[in-house]
């Protein structure tokens, strides 16, 4: 295996050379948010969501911005809800009207001290890599481990397909277990820091651990998830485009929407919308290809099949190569399939969610037909984009690549390098 932070080809070893966190002008009794993190709700070029949260209601929503190359400090303000079962009040506040590529300054109103974030580049001129993993809380220790690896490896954002907090069981809410969402947000907020300081957006999927009774429920059994996440808003699933080089489909397994009806109507007609676009990444949480329970049965087998039933022929009609799983805790690889067979023209499916917890043992890839490779590996997937490429690395928590994918775009996909 090759220790990632060797692999000279991907750019990182550069990277790691530069100062780990932005300083700012921290002063005492500065206020400190408990939960500060990122996202995207619409162009990630022009756009960057923040999100905080306060211990009570007497914050502001408000903050203050500016290049961080010139420019003067313009006020933003946004809006504020209570995070359920807790005192906390969830700050939201969407910048917009940004310029791509460029890097920011951020402080909250009355503050000194000053956070950095990087708007998303409009094309490929340079590559563009992002980390892709899920299930990520069962043990502190080893969430800080993933989370300071994924920093480490700079990705423009991470995006996780559900089962982030584990602070909801199948009878439990979010009011038995809300210290986990405070642990899972301390996290990421100490660590989530990329080589050149900047905060390290992270965008998710609900999985069944957001819901009161798992799966075939409603928003209103996920009270938790659709108050702390701006994105993928109140609908349960969405999309987002990269400039005109990648969009990515974040799915709810039919935790709180259907598989079937809508959502699919949705996919279908936003997938036919996109069919230049060279990268393509449905996201979601139920795999339709499982690493470690049955194909043909189970508690969630009805939500497998379904998958493999109404999204996977999209994927397969609208261009869609790789689709990222979860919700397994195990690694796995699938060989590419198109009409339910081993097809090289046809979709691999990614997973199967093994971040921050205890893993399982899988099938055996050599008599399992539509597994390439399987194991109880912790890990997380690196995606390096290019206009008419991809490369994904699997990387361990060790930081060693133990698999990896090169792909190549459609030529009637593929953009000008």
């Amino acid at each position: 295996m090759k220790n990632i932070f060797a692999i000279s080809r991907l750019g990182l070893l550069a990277a790691f050379l530069f100062a780990t966190a932005y300083p700012g002008t921290a002063q005492t009794n500065e206020f400190d948010p408990p939960a500060l993190y990122l996202s995207w709700q619409r162009d990630p070029s022009t756009t960057m969501t923040i999100q905080w949260h306060t211990l009570d209601a007497t914050g502001r929503s408000e903050l203050q911005f500016k290049k961080l190359e010139g420019g003067s400090w313009s006020t933003a303000k946004g809006s504020s809800e209570p995070m359920p079962y807790s005192t906390r009040i969830i700050h939201t506040v969407e910048l917009t009207k940004l310029t791509a590529d460029t890097y920011y300054l951020f402080r909250f109103t009355g503050n000194a001290r000053e956070y950095k974030f990087r708007t998303m580049p409009l094309d490929l001129k340079k590559p563009v890599r992002f980390i892709s993993g899920g299930d990520v809380y069962h043990q502190r220790d080893l969430m800080d481990q993933m989370n300071a690896l994924a920093a480490k490896l700079d990705p423009a954002f991470v995006v996780l397909g559900g089962d982030l907090a584990y602070a909801v069981g199948g009878k439990n809410s979010d009011k038995d277990n809300v210290q986990r969402w405070y642990d899972y947000f301390d996290s990421w907020k100490q660590l989530a820091v990329a080589p050149d300081g900047r905060l390290i957006p992270h965008l998710v999927t609900i999985g069944n651990h957001e819901v009161v009774g798992f799966w075939d429920k409603t928003p209103a059994d996920a009270l938790g998830f659709y108050a702390l996440f701006a994105m993928p808003g109140k609908q349960g699933y969405n999309h987002l485009d990269f400039g005109n080089y990648m969009t990515l489909l974040l799915l709810d397994s039919q935790h709180t929407r259907p598989v079937a009806g809508a959502q699919t109507k949705w996919l279908e007609q936003t997938l036919s919308k996109r069919k230049r676009v060279p990268h393509l990444f449905p996201v979601y949480h139920i795999p339709g290809y499982p690493s470690v329970r049955s194909f043909d049965g189970g508690e969630n087998g009805h939500i497998s099949a379904a998958i493999r039933e109404h999204w996977s022929p999209l994927f397969e009609k609208h261009g869609v190569k790789i689709s990222f799983e979860n919700h397994e805790h195990a690694f796995k690889r699938t060989h590419p399939i198109r009409n339910g067979k081993v097809d090289m023209e046809g979709v691999t499916y990614l997973g199967d969610g093994a971040w921050g917890v205890r893993l399982r043992e899988t099938h055996p890839a050599d008599t399992t037909w539509y597994l390439a490779k399987a194991g109880a590996i912790r890990h997380m997937y690196l995606v390096t984009l290019y206009p008419d490429q991809r490369h994904i690395v699997a990387v361990d928590g060790d930081g060693k690549i133990f698999d990896e994918i090169y792909q190549r775009v459609e030529k009637s996909r593929a953009l000008k390098p």
